[in-house]
C-alpha cells in the first residue's frame, strides 16, 4: 500500500461520492422487493447485489483510493460505509472489506475484530442480510487466512449480548464446516461448543443459525452430527432441527424428527 495522499478527500466526502453512484443505479422495483423480502427490518436504496460490487470497485478505482489513502484510512472507510443506515451501504463497506482490503492481505484478527465487534454491540449489524453477508465474506475468509488463533476469537461471541455477534460465531464457520479438523484440530469441537451454547436460546436467528453451520459440518463429520443433535433434541426448534439434518441419510433424519416431536409432546406434558 502507498503512503496517503495529502490531498485525498475527507472519508465523508468519499461516502456520500459513492452513496450517489448508488443512487444511480436505484429502482424502486428493487427496494420494495427487498424492503418486503426483509418485512421491513432494514431500508434500501434499491440497487441489486452485482450492482452494487460494481460500483464498488469503480468507486475505488476512479478514486485511486489505493494510491491516496492508507491502508487503515481505507478500513476506516469501509467501517464508515457499515455504520450507514441503507443495506446497500452496509454490503458495499462488507465487499470494501472483502475483495480489496483482505485480498491485500490488510486485515488482521488482533487489531481488526475487536473494531468488527463494535459494530454488533452498537446496532450497525442489525438484521441477518448483513450479519450473514459479514460472516461469510469477512469473518469466515479471515478466520480461514489467519488460522485458529482467529477463529477462537470469534468462537468467543457466543456468549455476547448481541443476538446478532451471537450468531456470527457459527454462522463465520460455515463455509469452513465442510472441512471439519482439516481446518485444525479441535474445529468441530469449537463448533459444537457453540452450537451449544446458543442452543440455551429460543432466539430464531440464535437456533438458525446453529443448523445452518451442523447442516455443512454434517458433511465432513456426519457420526458427531448425529450424536450432538440425539443429546440436544430437546433444545432444537423444529425450523433449526429441519436444516441441521438436511444432508444427513433420509431414515436418520426421520428418526431425529420424530424423536423430536416425542421430546416435545413429553415436555408439553411435564408442564
Amino acid at each position: 500500500m502507498n503512503l496517503p495522499d495529502p490531498s485525498a478527500p475527507a472519508l465523508d466526502d468519499l461516502v456520500h461520492r459513492l452513496q450517489q453512484r448508488l443512487n444511480a443505479r436505484a429502482t424502486a422495483a428493487t427496494r420494495e422487493w427487498w424492503t418486503k423480502y426483509l418485512r421491513g427490518a432494514a431500508s434500501f436504496r434499491g440497487v441489486k447485489m452485482g450492482d452494487v460490487r460494481k460500483t464498488v470497485h469503480a468507486w475505488f478505482k476512479e478514486e485511486q483510493l489505493g494510491k491516496r489513502l492508507s491502508a487503515e484510512q481505507q478500513k476506516d472507510l469501509a467501517l464508515m460505509l457499515l455504520e450507514e443506515d441503507c443495506t446497500e451501504d452496509k454490503l458495499a463497506g462488507v465487499l470494501f472489506l472483502q475483495e480489496i482490503l483482505l485480498q491485500a492481505g490488510a486485515l488482521a484478527c488482533r487489531s481488526d475484530l475487536p473494531r468488527f465487534a463494535r459494530l454488533f454491540d452498537q446496532g450497525y449489524i442489525h438484521d441477518w442480510n448483513v450479519c450473514d453477508w459479514f460472516c461469510v465474506k469477512v469473518l469466515g475468509p479471515l478466520a480461514e487466512q489467519q488460522g485458529e488463533a482467529c477463529a477462537r476469537v470469534i468462537s468467543g461471541w457466543r456468549k455476547a449480548d448481541s443476538v446478532w455477534q451471537r450468531r456470527a460465531s457459527v454462522v463465520a464457520f460455515v463455509n469452513l464446516a465442510k472441512e471439519g479438523d482439516r481446518n485444525f484440530p479441535g474445529f468441530t469441537e469449537m463448533v459444537l461448543d457453540n452450537c451449544s451454547h446458543l442452543l440455551a436460546s429460543q432466539e430464531r436467528f440464535d437456533q438458525t443459525g446453529v443448523g445452518w453451520v451442523l447442516r455443512e459440518l454434517s458433511r465432513s463429520d456426519q457420526g458427531r452430527v448425529v450424536g450432538f443433535v440425539e443429546a440436544n433434541l430437546e433444545r432444537f426448534s423444529r425450523e433449526s432441527l429441519k436444516n441441521a439434518t438436511k444432508y444427513l441419510p433420509s431414515e436418520v433424519a426421520e428418526q431425529l424428527r420424530q424423536a423430536h416431536l416425542l421430546s416435545g409432546t413429553r415436555s408439553r406434558r411435564r408442564k
